[in-house]
């Protein structure tokens, strides 16, 4: 009888244990992609400031939270943006330990992001120059800069200009 009760014991632990082998290896857990996209595609894409390829690409990402993203295409300006890829109730603490391991098939999060980049304005190249004349003429008048890159004067308060030595940095 002793003997039975053992078996017994023995086969629920065998019985148990196979269960959760079986469970755990068809369980892929949660996988999360972001796919970035653009107008126009091509656009070269950085990640967290690493790059990760050409639009339209998707990667993985391990956690929630905020991500920068950056667009560069010749001809384009520069666009930056920031995504948040949102925390859905499978990943909150406490159900995300089923849902990685416990969950038979795989659960996925698929995050999208879409970056409109504008053509690149060309600035004529007198227009560019009135800018920097116009520029450099409101910084030598402005009293209340007392240092300039390069600056060997300053206007005092006085309204005259006292001859100083350039700041060091």
């Amino acid at each position: 009888m002793k003997e039975l009760g053992k078996f017994r014991k023995t086969a629920a632990v065998a019985t148990i244990l196979a269960t959760a082998v079986a469970l755990a290896s068809g369980c892929n857990g949660v996988r999360r992609r972001l796919t970035v996209t653009s107008e126009p595609s091509g656009a070269v894409v950085y990640l967290n400031n690493k790059e990760i390829g050409k639009t339209p690409i998707s990667t993985n990402f391990l956690y929630s939270g905020t991500y920068n993203i950056r667009c560069y295409k010749e001809g384009y300006e520069t666009t930056e943006t920031t995504h948040t890829t949102g925390t859905p109730w499978y990943l909150w603490p406490g159900f995300d330990f089923f849902s990685e391991n416990f969950v038979p098939g795989e659960i996925r999060d698929e995050q999208r992001c879409h970056v409109e980049l504008p053509l690149k304005r060309e600035i004529p190249e007198n227009e560019l120059l009135e800018a920097a004349t116009r520029l450099r003429e409101e910084a030598h008048n402005n009293s209340s800069l007392k240092y300039y890159v390069g600056a060997t004067d300053y206007v005092d308060s006085n309204g005259g200009t006292e001859a100083v030595d350039a700041p060091t940095f």
